[in-house]
């Protein structure tokens, strides 16, 4: 899922007025490199500059499918989907069926409980929509059949276990903590005051009223060919995600095309409820508490900016970005198949630009080619501590590392023998015997050296 990002644009932006082709011409130079890298396989970018709207595809569907992407690509957007969950909150509090207020356990079924912390001191709905509820990011018990399709099996049955005996460490509004469940907790209440599901909820009160025609969780045959496969960091394969429970935390599904209709509706919001619900979202909700924190609309992160709206998301194999600046009149949307954060810096780099900073492509670091024989001499299990077990395989001219309750990423060589990830500052080394043979590999971070011998 999604993980906050810094995003800084700085208030000395200046208006621009760049046409069309030259606003698509340097959209183009700074997705390029994230593409030639391999950094994303394949990735759909829509920008919104007053008038002027434009939706560009780069990369490729898989390595099996050179065909790029394009605005009717569809992709899983993660926790983008907390900001239509939020929406819908602000749709039934100005529909009059809740208020911000309205304590979230008031709209539990009956048979389901939800310890307060402080009898005087609810969890409120807008505590969910602003990361401020006090729940962890997720339930403890969410163990998963499959870990690469978390939430797929999580029930209803065990959402209410988990509710019924947890104990609340923070008051709510004590801090701000991002939380997956608070998100998916607030979609599951908003289902259950309006007796339906939350496809037909979004449906309902969002989609269909925009215009939305690929923005869903269920996709029929023809939006399933549409669907771009999914991919890990390093173009391996990924993972789609499906949700039974706490879809309202990530299970959307949609397209730039469908995006850019959204986004242009927060910056300028139609006539009657949905426009007053978009407004009563966009306000800032919640002030930072602590010096990381960013202010909060109803489900919107506020950049230090003051003006603009984000927020990223990331499943298995996807990842997204949305921003939004009414100031400058300008929205940027990035939907990739690939789970790498990268994909944020890219849209930041797209919405200075677009506000008329001057801003340079991304240069990656160049790779070396290492054999595959030499690949294969790496592949095995590494035991850096006990319990604690570095897996690494080889695919072709790939090579992949994971550690025991993490995800497994690709590496990169600098050489044979070094090799560092993309998506944290860390190396790993491999080291060999007078004979070539693999006897441990050395992982550096933060300053600190840490061996982990090959485990036979």
């Amino acid at each position: 899922m999604s993980r906050v990002v810094w995003v800084a644009l700085v208030a000395l932006l200046i208006h621009s007025t760049a046409s069309a082709a030259d606003l698509q011409k340097q959209i183009d130079q700074l997705a390029q490199p994230y593409v030639d890298s391999e950094t994303v396989m394949g990735v759909s970018i829509g920008l919104i500059k007053g008038d002027q709207t434009i939706a560009r595809g780069y990369g490729r569907l898989s390595a099996d499918k050179s065909q790029p992407p394009d605005g009717r690509t569809i992709y899983e957007v993660g926790s983008v989907s907390k900001v239509f969950t939020s929406l819908l909150l602000a749709d039934a509090v100005v529909s009059g069926r809740v208020s911000l207020v309205t304590p979230a356990d008031e709209l539990l079924p009956d048979g389901i409980e939800m310890p307060r912390r402080d009898e005087a001191l609810p969890i409120r709905l807008w505590h969910l929509a602003t990361h401020t509820s006090g729940l962890p990011r997720l339930p403890d018990n969410l163990e998963p059949a499959d870990p690469n399709n978390p939430y797929a099996d999580y029930s209803g049955k065990r959402l209410a276990a988990f509710l019924g005996r947890y104990q609340p460490r923070k008051k709510p509004g004590e801090t701000i903590e991002y939380s997956n469940l608070g998100g998916g907790l607030l979609g599951d209440l908003l289902c259950f005051e309006s007796k339906t599901k939350y496809e037909a909820l979004l449906q309902q009160r969002i989609a269909e009223p925009l215009g939305m025609k690929d923005t869903g969780i269920e996709i029929d045959k023809d939006r399933q060919a549409r669907l771009a496969p999914p991919h890990a960091e390093g173009g391996v394969a990924g993972y789609s995600w499906d949700f039974a429970q706490l879809a309202g935390a990530g299970a959307i599904r949609s397209t730039v095309d469908d995006m850019l209709k959204f986004a242009r509706a927060n910056l300028n919001p139609p006539e009657g409820k949905l426009g007053q619900a978009i407004d009563l979202a966009w306000l800032i909700h919640q002030k930072p508490i602590e010096d990381t924190d960013f202010a909060m609309g109803l489900g919107w992160h506020v950049a230090r900016d003051g003006s603009t709206r984000w927020h990223n998301g990331q499943t298995g194999g996807y990842h997204a970005q949305l921003m939004i600046n009414r100031k400058f009149d300008t929205a940027v949307v990035v939907l990739a198949n690939t789970a790498t954060m990268e994909v944020d810096r890219l849209a930041e780099q797209i919405m200075r630009m677009a506000a008329g900073s001057a801003e340079e492509p991304r240069k990656f670091e160049k790779e070396i080619a290492v054999a595959p024989e030499v690949l294969k001499k790496y592949a095995g299990k590494y035991q850096l501590a006990p319990g604690i077990v570095f897996t690494v395989t080889a695919e072709g001219d790939k090579l992949l590392v994971g550690l025991t309750g993490q995800q497994t990423f690709r590496v990169y060589p600098r050489s044979e023998v070094e090799w560092y990830y993309k998506v944290v500052d860390a190396t790993l080394t491999f080291q060999l015997d007078r004979q070539g043979r693999c006897t441990a590999l050395e992982l550096f971070q933060n300053g600190v050296r840490q061996q982990a011998k090959r485990m036979e």
